[in-house]
């Protein structure tokens, strides 16, 4: 009985809050289909049952340890992993996101939803949606999809991603030790400094004369102005294509995304939110003007780490012709939160869905390229052998000894490898080399014409 009354309380204490803060309406007249009690008779119920255990539970129980529990349960029963109740300290945390700056090692994380024996081919551990450029876990080669596994030797099987993330803050010059688990079974330490996290936005270059390469990192208050300074460098130069990469890109703020998206557009519809709320239902539409010529062919970069805001840019320019897609199928993010102040707390709601000007929304399905990109599947040798190069540290140890190594060192280093029995692809060694060496760059190439295949591909679109 007690994790029943526990259920009660939880959802008690949140509706009589949500109802004094009028987040929705409550009509008396509604009921409860299990049992055909009215809202006001739940209410009551959990209120008697807040103040029976506030004054009659064996041990005193401080009043907000209770309103804490009570909304954590209800917000878990909610089975949303974007739906949260934050804690001061955890209200502080997402600020610091939000803001720009942060301290802490450098990821964007989430958590599926997990049961156990009812997987679906999910984990119960804290996923990498991917790693912040330039930060220590991008630098320490944490990837997009690789899972949280330990932090400091302790599990960290069933653990919230709120429970990660504070671990993995800390003080700026102390560290922390990561294991990673990527793919089905490869798990390996990682050491990772802590540092103050400032948030990049965007980055951008010229491929050739004729084609420019924007890279949007995030969707920040910062974000839109850096595009649109981007666009404008573009517009003035003459491009005759822009290739924008949102591979990566885990979203950010709805207004930033629908202003960039404003720059592609002269009038119509960047994308729609619908909630059984009629408050929360409208529609984004591009103002009358634009920043990219209509006659400027675009290609977007995309892969399962473009989440949220990056679909709605991706969504818009693929329903309305405006843009080639190339890539990966995209993450599958199509809800839309809101956060809703409590004191010094707050919750972060799910008020709504987003809808591309198809009609379509994208929530765990993702957004599927126009030309499509494979990556490379390893089998169970080239598992093995990618095994002992992260265990072991090799290429990391290589570049150790040589941070800009020549063409001949990079396939002398190759052949030391095929000795000891490693017979992964040569490109992908390289590939694993490159990699390396931008990470330990405080400015790494924009982009990597060389290796990076979805790059190739849109280059090779343009040219023909």
């Amino acid at each position: 009985m007690k994790r029943k009354t526990e259920r009660v309380l939880w959802l008690s204490i949140t509706l009589t809050l949500v109802a004094a803060l009028t987040l929705v309406v409550l009509a008396p007249s509604v009921s409860a289909q299990s049992s055909g009690l009215t809202t006001e008779n739940y209410l009551r119920l959990f209120e008697t049952a807040y103040y029976l255990i506030l004054r009659n539970y064996v041990d005193e129980v401080p009043p907000e340890q209770l309103f804490h529990g009570a909304m954590t349960g209800l917000f878990e029963s909610l089975d949303d992993p974007y739906s949260l109740y934050l804690n001061e300290e955890e209200l502080q945390s997402l600020t610091d996101t939000t803001s720009g700056q942060f301290g802490g090692v450098g990821l964007y994380i989430s958590k599926d939803i997990y049961e156990e024996g009812n997987a679906f081919g999910r984990r119960p551990y804290v996923k990498v949606v991917s790693p912040i450029e330039g930060t220590p876990a991008y630098r320490a080669g944490i990837h997009a999809g690789d899972y949280i596994y330990q932090i400091n030797g302790e599990t960290a099987k069933d653990m919230t991603t709120d429970e990660v993330s504070n671990l993995l803050r800390g003080p700026a010059g102390t560290d922390v030790t990561v294991t990673i688990l990527r793919g089905d079974n490869i798990t390996f330490d990682v050491v990772i400094t802590r540092a103050i996290i400032e948030i990049p936005t965007v980055k951008w270059d010229y491929i050739d004369r004729d084609t420019g390469y924007l890279r949007i990192i995030q969707f920040t208050p910062y974000t839109t102005d850096r595009v649109e300074e981007a666009l404008k460098d573009f517009r003035r130069k003459g491009v005759d294509n822009i290739i924008v990469d949102v591979r990566s890109n885990p979203g950010g703020l709805l207004n930033s995304v629908v202003d960039i998206s404003d720059f592609f557009f002269n009038n119509g519809t960047i994308v729609s939110t619908r909630s059984r709320i009629p408050g929360e239902n409208e529609v984004f539409k591009a103002k009358s003007g634009t920043l990219v010529d209509d006659d400027t062919e675009i290609y977007v970069l995309v892969d399962n780490g473009s989440a949220s805001a990056s679909e709605i840019l991706t969504g818009a320019l693929k329903d309305r012709g405006r843009a080639t897609v190339v890539g990966q199928t995209t993450y599958g993010k199509g809800s839309v939160q809101q956060m809703l102040m409590l004191g010094n707390s707050a919750i972060k709601l799910t008020m709504a869905r987003y809808y591309t000007p198809s009609g379509v929304n994208i929530d765990k399905t993702g957004i599927e390229p126009d030309v499509e990109v494979e990556e490379k599947e390893l089998n169970e040798q080239d598992i093995e052998d990618y095994r002992v190069l992260l265990e072991e540290n090799l290429v990391g140890r290589f570049i150790d000894g040589n941070d800009k190594p020549g063409t001949g060192e990079i396939d002398r280093f190759i052949s030391s490898l095929r000795e000891e029995g490693i017979q992964l692809e040569d490109n992908f060694l390289k590939i694993m080399i490159r990699n390396e060496i931008n990470r330990r760059m405080d400015d790494p190439p924009v982009y990597d014409l060389e290796y990076d295949k979805s790059l190739q591909k849109a280059m090779e679109l343009i040219g023909d």
